[in-house]
């Protein structure tokens, strides 16, 4: 399961590689950003032809769910006509539970015979505006994907589940919510806590957890929402753990068992003791999972052993990459280069996102530079805000007054390009700072909240952008604090 991200603008590969995984580090205490419960990275510089073609695909499964082609608005309509209610998959492009469901759980005849029977069925791309992905995601405050969401034909909501599952745990989550069945997971809590602990208890415990797991609440405008979300979910990894432990790694190579490992170990990574069995063993776990279950553990996993190697200065990082180009882990690129030609997963696009910081962790500042100047000089005129804001706010790092100079000029670059964006704007202001020149930092501090209108996203932005700033430029900044 992962948060998702909506965005008007679809960056780079690379860029939105960065911006996932170092603002977030940045800017976590101020901005509010969605969290993500997976390695894998946004596939953002996705063409409209590849997006509509998987999607066409999902909706020709001839035996599985099928899903309505049209807005909800018309959904709805239909629904109410064959008095059915709504539901609606809310996912995105680059989230693997999304994937995966998409791929194999929602293509099994029981699982459409149940859902078709019962509803007409929507997928909803929340970065897809044609959609209007963003707008009903803000709507029903989608902040994880996968979200299913259950709707009557007046279009409230009737209940939701979160994350990925089996075809049984999938139709136990909306048979819940539909007062079809009921939950016996409070008897299954008891006695583990008693002392239970055989494996045939504990496997069925975890199978039950992640049902449990799908009716958490999150809020990611709340920190104790989400931290609350999350600490649960790692209170069953760590018995998962326990119990993958407690067993031979061979005896794991089964249906229930695959599906508990690729569940549990979604955010782990290469290097990792069992991560390292299952990639050894491609071919027998492919035979009790799926083609797509197995690309997606296979790349997430290499995706966080790249990506700590490289922030480590640890020059395994490419040992990783390579080994995806040969067999059996090049049959897991071979099936995500056939899904999603722009996916971050493939091997040329995690070396591109990562090298840099691999240059950085060995504090290569020359070749940080350097490699800076490469890109964009092959990036011309289609360089974007994100992408010099980035390259600012790492090059920032270095003590070389020449790699600081060109520091500001890609941070000022990127507020020529987009004056709007509140992370831009606090970049161009940290880098002036950190030269210290205050003056012009307090100008571009100035005109980014001028150019803001009295919307509720652009008071919001400001009132961010005023807080994260506030540090750098002292409280008399900030307008607010002028009142009174």
């Amino acid at each position: 399961m992962k948060s998702a991200l909506s965005s008007s603008k679809r960056e780079s590969a690379y860029t939105r590689n960065r911006s996932s995984l170092l603002v977030k580090t940045i800017f976590c205490c101020v901005f509010t950003f969605p969290i993500w419960t997976a390695c894998s990275n946004p596939q953002i510089a996705t063409s409209e032809a590849t997006a509509t073609k998987h999607d066409s695909e999902v909706m020709e499964s001839s035996n599985g769910i099928k899903f309505y082609d049209g807005l909800l608005e018309d959904a709805l309509a239909q629904a109410e006509q064959e008095d059915k209610l709504v539901f609606i998959d809310v996912y995105t492009m680059w989230c693997g539970p999304c994937i995966v469901m998409q791929e194999t759980v929602f293509r099994l005849p029981e699982v459409g015979d149940y859902f078709n029977s019962r509803f007409i069925n929507l997928k909803l791309d929340m970065e897809n505006e044609e959609q209007n992905g963003p707008e009903i995601g803000t709507r029903f405050s989608v902040g994880v994907v996968p979200t299913y969401l259950i709707l009557d034909t007046d279009g409230s909501e009737l209940g939701r589940a979160l994350g990925g599952a089996s075809s049984s745990q999938f139709i136990a989550m909306i048979s819940r919510i539909l007062g079809e069945s009921t939950s016996s997971f409070e008897e299954m809590q008891a006695r583990y806590e008693s002392g239970e602990r055989s494996s045939e208890f504990v496997q069925q415990y975890l199978m039950d957890a992640i049902v449990e797991l799908a009716f958490r609440e999150i809020d990611n405008k709340d920190s104790d929402s989400v931290r609350a979300f999350f600490d649960e979910g790692a209170k069953y990894k760590v018995i998962a753990e326990e119990y993958f432990s407690s067993r031979p790694f061979s005896e794991l190579i089964n249906e229930t068992d695959a599906n508990l490992v690729f569940h549990f170990l979604e955010r782990s990574r290469r290097g990792e003791e069992l991560v390292e069995f299952v990639l050894q063993h491609y071919e027998e776990f492919l035979a009790v999972s799926s083609e797509s279950a197995m690309a997606q553990f296979t790349l997430n996993t290499t995706l966080g052993g790249v990506a700590n190697a490289a922030r480590a200065g640890d020059e395994i990082f490419v040992e990783y990459i390579e080994a995806l180009e040969s067999y059996p882990l090049k049959k897991a690129v071979d099936h995500e280069r056939n899904r999603y030609p722009e996916s971050n997963l493939l091997p040329e696009r995690m070396k591109y996102s990562w090298e840099v910081d691999f240059l950085m962790a060995k504090e290569d500042w020359d070749g940080v530079y350097k490699m800076y100047q490469q890109r964009f000089e092959s990036w011309g005129e289609n360089a974007t805000a994100a992408h010099y804001q980035w390259a600012s706010r790492n090059l920032l790092q270095s003590e070389n007054s020449v790699h600081r100079e060109k520091a500001v000029e890609y941070a000022r670059n990127a507020f020529e390009l987009d004056n709007k964006d509140p992370y831009v704007a606090v970049s161009y202001v940290s880098a002036l700072t950190t030269v210290e020149n205050q003056e012009l930092a307090h100008q571009v501090a100035d005109k980014y909240r001028a150019g803001l209108s009295d919307s509720e996203q652009d008071q919001s932005n400001l009132e961010r952008f005023n807080d994260a700033t506030s540090s750098m430029l002292g409280s008399e900044s900030d307008p607010s604090s002028e009142e009174g």
